[in-house]
């Protein structure tokens, strides 16, 4: 339990970070910002699939992971199995969770579902950047295409309106569910004795975000580039 736990929140603090450090301005149309939009749609779904994997009967909702949770972690902590239950009711509210997990988080879309962006206007000026080396090659019509289903899932009538609410909704959530997780953790761990046995603190020094980027294109020295 005690790993399960802390392996979620791992999971989904790291895939938070991701998400935050890949988005980038607008401003400076070309392939970079095209680049980064996919990368920041990719960790949306990827993101969206695992938390909603996290919350479902089969991982933290599951009767016996359940009972244990509220007892020995959030029922230490005044308050927190009330504030658990506001987060489940928030993850349930977000229907495109589900829909994302089953049509792209962690599946490949079928004929049928690529079928409408295949011809969108939105795909009119994608392109395809072809670079010297394989890791300098993006499909930016392919990853436009795979998009637009979960864009105009959110927001029929403004796709790009709905990947910001996908963003919000996601930053919300997993703050709370990230919050929940860490704080019933810690109590598990005082009240257990976990913590008793554990060394001296180990202060190391952690790189600032700023100027953060998550880069789909990149040089490695030790490719000679």
């Amino acid at each position: 339990m005690f790993a399960l736990v802390g392996h979620i929140f791992n999971e989904l603090m790291l895939l938070q970070k991701w998400v935050h450090i890949s988005r980038r301005a607008p401003g400076r149309p070309g392939p970079q910002e095209d680049a980064a939009v996919g990368v920041t749609l990719f960790l949306v779904r990827l993101l969206s699939a695992k938390v909603y994997e996290a919350l479902h009967e089969d991982a933290l909702r599951k009767a016996s992971v359940n009972d244990v949770l509220r007892t020995d972690y959030f029922g230490k902590v005044d308050g927190l199995n009330q504030r658990w239950d506001e987060v489940l009711a928030q993850h349930d509210g977000l229907e495109w969770l589900s829909w994302i997990r089953n049509k792209g988080g962690f599946h490949y879309m079928n004929a049928n579902q690529w079928a409408p962006g295949l011809e969108d206007s939105m795909c009119e000026d994608a392109y395809i950047w072809t670079g010297k080396r394989y890791g300098d090659t993006y499909f930016h019509w392919a990853e436009m295409t795979a998009a637009l289903p979960a864009m105009f899932h959110v927001n029929a009538d403004e796709p790009f309106k709905g990947l910001e609410q996908m963003v919000e909704d996601l930053g919300r959530l997993l703050s709370d569910v990230t919050d929940c997780l860490a704080r019933g953790l810690q109590a598990f761990m005082k009240t257990s004795g976990v913590g008793g046995k554990l060394m001296d603190a180990t202060r190391f020094e952690a790189p600032m975000l700023e100027p953060p980027a998550l880069h789909y294109f990149f040089a490695d020295a030790r490719l000679g580039d």
